[in-house]
């Protein structure tokens, strides 16, 4: 994709003439009154509701409150934005994020939320879409996005049924709806990243030393050079991103037309991410206001580049007494790289990687609906509602390896692996709503019901070529090579639904919501495809009753309680593309295979003081899932597959979340203005059960790297899910003794039967902080988060031993570790290595200052993202994503971006 680093800006500077309006600093600190709170409509899935309506447990996050800086997928506006919601990302430049709402729900089958996007339901898994190594989200411009509403609890989520087990994220873009004429926005920023720390290895004193130690006949391999491998392939990371939007609305129309470009680097070389976003949201009301149709329209296209070869992983491994550079070919691999020209040796040069690998992805995406939404004119209650939806994506990723390579001279003699992954999505849904006072009965009813139809198509051909016959990448590839395996797998799914919804209100006291969904989904057998999901929900307004409408200070108490029966599927991307992408077997399917099944129970207080000064809820809530899905060993000869997908067992989960927003100083316009929220979850699993009929007690998991095969989690019933299972570590004088683990009263040597579910990598607290401040033009917010009870397996850590110089045809690096443990052999399996990972992170902080000038307000701001951490964690990050594992290099970046936001 060609680079327009200054197309939008030169765009810009061209409209400059049109008049602006002044605009206030976007703050969270404005005064809103409890009426307009508790009356604001938000999107419930298939319609809207009054807030103060509201009653499950739903939470939404706007503009106002979003995290602010290098955004670059959406799900990081609303990070430490929501009690019992969980984002991580894996601090790659534009990497994938995750996602979890009250833990994990699933296995195989995912934990990830079901995402709308404008109406569109969208295919469940990570990020909505098909992942080349990026976010699938990041087709989303996140300066598009006007709002961002979770549904927590079973009983607001089982409207959508099978795929809202792992709750719902419901994505509202901006419109122009709610402004008069003409508008536009233009936002300009340049961001540095730079890596906070890097894994700590041997330096080349360090190293000499210890091979003199423990491998003295490996000295002469050694040479004269003192080479940092880390600091040769990170870097300072430089972006930009240009966004330009044009909003107009008139009596009847409205619309918004948006521009988008980011270019980033990452902190590692050879990473980077490149996007161009287009957006359109329209809006026409007809037929004297009761036909409106609303059109959203999103494209984008993605150039990410990704650091080749495993160059990082090189850095970390390669001998820091080597050079860099070899000009007069004496390793004989005539690169000008200096290399070990060694059968077997357990490193290479990652320069050499970076300037001769290359590892690239193109995606392109495409997501638009169309609604109607049709007021009828003989019976103003009834509405009817049509949607039509697409969603298609194709994409493309090269990894590439030249022959002169010396890791691919002594191997595979070169190699290209390539994907070219294709999706299609279709959604079509109808519905009907009546919504009216009842004349027979006191109160009202607010009632839905539907039909939904979607339908996915997935291809997933891949090519793997080794042995080239060139060192030129081509783009019809190697039709020379002396290996090709050629793998395409092809998937299609539909689910179809009906759905429906009942809301009473009785004087706007006693509130009562009822739903239930028929899901019929091909991923199953006949017998198995069908499944209902009903919930039941209540809510009691105590504020409104006489013996609480005395007490002034009371602005709402509510109290709810609901029960929901939800479902989960696997999807293809999570059962065949990850394995077929890599040219491998996806494991069989159970002819019986079930859907997931989650009963789940919920019970919330939503209050508010002082004129909702002070206001925010409190919720508990388990949650018990059956027929869970895992992919499991069977007896050879049984199956095609020596692994199969079925139904295992069953788990639980439960937990509380609290929130609190609370405005601390109200000045007068123009004075000191203070709002801070609070949030605080806390949730445990444990796995319930495991089917006898398989004859399996425990189910091995969390690969790690290391040895072969090499595993350190396990799903074992009576513990929480990837517990780790590890030995007791024996001590002498605070040192551990190798190969030596605690059982019962005494020790034993090795970890055998031993080994014991030991912690978990879900925190047991996550908290959350963020303020709001203003003075005059000026603003001021930050963002803390913290985990406490957070566990993880340092796995680069437990790689080092000695025995890494002595093993392989070459000396290998280790982390600094070794040092302290003095291991001459890994010790994978000791509780050593399981590490607290609690920490107190400032995820950001931002000053902003907003001023006048000839007739436009201009806003410019400065951010600064990952300021600090503070956490006894011993390896370079705390969070490790959600596996618990941490066996990633890549650095946490500390971002500052500047910016100016100006409005004509």
């Amino acid at each position: 994709m060609s680079r327009i680093p200054h197309v939008v800006g030169a765009l810009a500077i061209t409209l400059w003439s049109v008049p602006l309006h002044a605009q206030a600093p976007r703050t969270s600190a404005d005064t809103t009154s409890v009426d307009s709170l508790l009356l604001r409509m938000i999107p419930i899935g298939y319609g809207e509701q009054r807030a103060g309506n509201v009653t499950g447990a739903v939470s939404q996050v706007g503009t106002a409150q979003f995290n602010t800086g290098r955004i670059i997928s959406p799900e990081q506006l609303i990070q430490s934005k929501v009690a019992g919601v969980q984002v991580v990302d894996n601090d790659e430049v534009g990497g994938g994020v995750a996602v979890r709402i009250r833990g994990a729900a699933s296995l195989v089958a995912g934990s990830d939320p079901l995402y709308v996007i404008d109406g569109m339901p969208v295919v469940p898994g990570t990020g909505g879409g098909l992942s080349l190594g990026r976010d699938p989200l990041n087709f989303l411009n996140p300066g598009d996005i006007a709002s961002i509403t979770v549904l927590k609890d079973a009983s607001s989520a089982a409207i959508y049924g099978a795929n809202a087990t792992n709750g719902v994220v419901l994505i509202t873009t901006k419109s122009g709806a709610g402004r008069q004429g003409t508008e536009i926005e233009y936002v300009t920023s340049a961001s540095a990243s730079s890596a906070i720390k890097l894994p700590s290895v041997l330096n080349a004193t360090q190293f000499r030393s210890a091979v003199a130690t423990y491998a003295p006949g490996r000295v002469g391999m050694l040479g004269t050079a003192n080479t940092d491998w880390l600091d040769l392939v990170s870097r300072d990371g430089y972006g930009e991103e240009q966004n330009i939007a044009v909003t107009s609305a008139g009596p009847n129309h409205s619309y918004r037309l948006s521009l988008g470009y980011l270019d980033q680097n990452g902190v590692i070389k050879g990473s980077s991410t490149e996007r161009l976003t287009l957006g359109m949201n329209y809006d026409q009301r007809l037929v004297s206001n009761h036909l409106d149709i609303r059109a959203s329209l999103r494209g984008a296209g993605s150039d990410d580049r990704f650091t080749p070869n495993g160059a990082l992983g090189e850095a970390a491994t390669m001998a820091p007494t080597q050079p860099v550079y070899d000009p007069n070919n004496t390793q004989g691999f005539g690169t000008g790289y200096w290399d070990w020209n060694t059968t077997g040796a357990s490193a290479s040069n990652p320069v050499a990687a970076l300037n001769l690998a290359t590892d690239h992805a193109t995606t392109w995406r495409s997501m638009g609906n169309v609604q109607a939404d049709f007021r009828m004119p003989f019976l103003e209650a009834l509405r009817a509602n049509v949607n039509l939806g697409y969603d298609v994506t194709e994409g493309s990723r090269k990894q590439f390896a030249p022959s002169n390579l010396a890791d691919q001279t002594r191997g595979l003699q070169g190699y290209l692996d390539s994907a070219n992954p294709s999706r299609v999505n279709s959604v079509i849904e109808a519905y009907l709503n009546y919504a009216a006072p009842l004349d027979v009965l006191p109160g009202s009813i607010d009632v839905t019901g539907g039909y939904s139809h979607s339908r996915s198509h997935s291809e997933y051909p891949s090519v793997i070529e080794s042995g080239l016959s060139t060192n030129l990448l081509g783009d019809a590839g190697f039709p020379n090579a002396a290996s090709v395996m050629n793998v395409t797998t092809v998937n299609t799914t539909t689910l179809e639904s009906f759905f429906g919804r009942l809301g009473y209100d009785l004087a706007d006291r006693y509130l009562v919501t009822a739903t239930i969904r028929h899901d019929r989904s091909s991923e199953f057998a006949p017998s198995n495809a069908s499944a209902s999901y009903p919930s039941l929900a209540l809510a009691w307004k105590l504020s409104q009753e006489p013996f609480l409408r005395g007490v002034t200070a009371l602005s709402d108490l509510t109290l709810r309680a609901s029960w929901a029966r939800t479902g989960n599927q696997p999807s293809p991307d999570q059962i065949l593309a990850p394995l077929a992408g890599n040219g491998g077997t996806p494991p069989a399917l159970d002819p019986s295979l079930k859907p997931e099944a989650t009963s789940a129970y919920d019970v919330g207080l939503d209050y508010g003081f002082l004129g909702r000064r002070f206001s925010g809820s409190i919720d508990w809530y388990t949650a018990t899932t059956g027929n869970l899905i895992a992919t499991v060993p069977v007896a050879a000869g049984t199956n095609f597959s020596n692994l199969v997908t079925t139904n295992i067992g069953s788990m639980r989960n439960h937990g509380v979340e609290a929130s609190l927003s609370a405005r601390v100083i109200e000045g007068r316009p123009g004075g000191l203005s203070w709002t801070a929220d609070f949030t605080a979850s806390h949730s445990a699993n444990k796995l319930l059960s495991i089917n006898g009929a398989s004859g399996i007690t425990q189910i091995q998991v969390g690969a790690i790297s290391g040895g072969t095969g090499n595993t350190i989690q396990v799903m074992q019933p009576g513990f929480a899910l990837n517990s780790f299972l590890v030995c007791q570590q024996a001590y002498q004088n605070g040192k551990p003794i190798e190969n030596t683990y605690v059982s019962g009263d005494s020790t034993v040597t090795g970890c055998t039967s031993n080994a014991r579910p030991y912690h978990n990598a879900a925190p047991s607290w996550i908290l959350g902080h963020s303020s709001y401040l203003s003075y005059g033009r000026f603003e001021f917010s930050f963002t803390l988060r913290a985990y406490l009870g957070s566990w993880v397996y340092n796995n680069v850590a437990s790689q080092a031993s000695y025995q890494s110089l002595s093993a392989g045809g070459s000396p290998s690096n280790v982390s600094t570790s070794v040092l302290a443990t003095g291991f001459l052999t890994p010790q994978f399996l000791s509780d050593y290595y399981v590490q607290d990972a609690s920490f107190l992170r400032m995820d950001n902080i931002t000053v902003g200052y907003t001023f006048p000038l000839a007739g436009r307000s201009v806003r410019v701001y400065a951010t600064v993202q990952n300021a600090f951490t503070i956490t006894g964690y011993q390896g370079a990050d705390p969070i490790t994503g959600l596996s618990g594992i941490d066996d990633n290099l890549n650095p946490t970046p500390r971002i500052v971006t500047a910016g100016l936001d100006v409005r004509l």
